[in-house]
């Protein structure tokens, strides 16, 4: 029924086929990544890796798991492109291996499954903060998510980090070389930190997280790698840097939008800076114009981080600054402008992160 007023709107059949197609291609997508975070789970991946053609028995029997669900599991991947089938017997390329299941290979992304996997469990907070004040606790993200940010960003730190992201950075090499005290502000499970150390011995790493389970990780991961005399962790919040010492260089990787002040952080870095020191926020890809970005699938993925984890945990923090994921480099730089950094500049544009810097006057 229809007023005067009111007009039946004219209905493009074709963009209704069009967008319903994108729609359930996008849920198949969520459907393979639950199933890609189970085989990433239970080691079917690492079991294919350079195995060859293999029956669903014969992978059951390796995996130990069972050859009924196991044979569900295959067909899935395969339909789904990640696997060939041959007859009975199916195949992990190991051109989709280096993704899946070679560690520190430069496309090792599986961990990003983990990551989405907590958004799911997540919704029921995350609509309780929609209703409410928008902010999400640190404790109130699932552990999974944890996990898949410190593998997922591994790979970027084993291959990007001393390769393209430092380099990139005027005198920054040369101060580590010589041997700096480094500040590994919102430091996570510590994987950058102790890499920072490994890499260049003759300096110093503190790192610095607000959340105690991630430091007691990142003190674990410290163990487990020899408990190396120049990496130390610490509980403490970004903006009170004040009562451990000064610092050469201040570093933030992707972490700098997750915190609820970060113009505090960075004015609390600068504060502890030598004169002559240097910042390094490491951020997600992002565009100023965010609209020239609409469709791409990495800020797709960002987008959704944001939402789902980055905005709301940074709304939880005193300060509630909600940054956001992506948004572009500008703001990055006008922060660290105001922060009384000068002539901060977008160090690297990798595509897939940006690096920015300022140096202390």
């Amino acid at each position: 029924m229809t007023t005067d007023t009111q007009q039946t709107p004219t209905v493009d059949e074709a963009r209704v086929e069009a967008f319903a197609g994108q729609l359930i291609t996008d849920f198949a997508g969520a459907a393979t990544t639950a199933m890609t975070v189970l085989g990433d789970r239970l080691g079917l991946y690492r079991a294919l890796t350079g195995a060859g053609p293999v029956t669903a028995a014969e992978l059951a029997q390796r995996t130990g798991l069972h050859p009924r669900l196991v044979t569900e599991w295959l067909r899935q991947q395969a339909v789904s492109g990640y696997l060939t089938v041959d007859g009975d017997t199916y195949e992990l390329p190991f051109e989709h291996a280096l993704a899946l299941s070679v560690v520190d290979s430069p496309a090792y992304l599986v961990a990003a499954g983990e990551i989405i996997a907590g958004y799911f469990q997540s919704l029921e907070n995350l609509e309780q903060a929609f209703r409410g004040t928008g902010g999400l606790s640190g404790d109130e993200v699932p552990g999974c998510t944890y996990h898949g940010i410190e593998r997922y960003f591994r790979t970027a730190y084993v291959n990007q980090l001393a390769q393209a992201w430092f380099p990139a950075v005027p005198g920054l090499v040369a101060k580590l070389e010589a041997g700096a005290r480094i500040a590994d502000v919102g430091c996570g499970h510590g994987f950058a930190s102790l890499l920072i150390g490994r890499t260049w011995p003759a300096s110093t790493v503190a790192g610095f997280d607000l959340h105690e389970p991630s430091v007691a990780t990142a003190r674990a991961r410290a163990i487990e790698a020899g408990s190396p005399p120049n990496v130390s962790f610490h509980v403490a919040d970004s903006a009170a840097l004040d009562g451990h010492g000064r610092f050469d260089v201040v570093v933030f990787f992707d972490a700098l939008h997750d915190m609820g002040d970060p113009v505090a952080a960075l004015r609390a870095a600068h504060a502890a800076l030598n004169p002559g020191g240097i910042v390094v926020a490491v951020e997600p890809w992002s565009a100023d114009d965010w609209t020239s970005t609409i469709g791409m699938p990495i800020t797709r993925i960002g987008y959704a981080s944001s939402t789902a984890l980055c905005t709301p945990t940074s709304l939880g923090q005193p300060g509630a600054y909600g940054l956001g994921t992506l948004g572009g480099p500008s703001p990055r730089l006008d922060l660290l402008a105001a922060a009384g950094f000068a002539d901060p500049i977008v160090a690297a544009d990798t595509g897939f992160n940006l690096v920015v810097s300022a140096t202390k006057i």
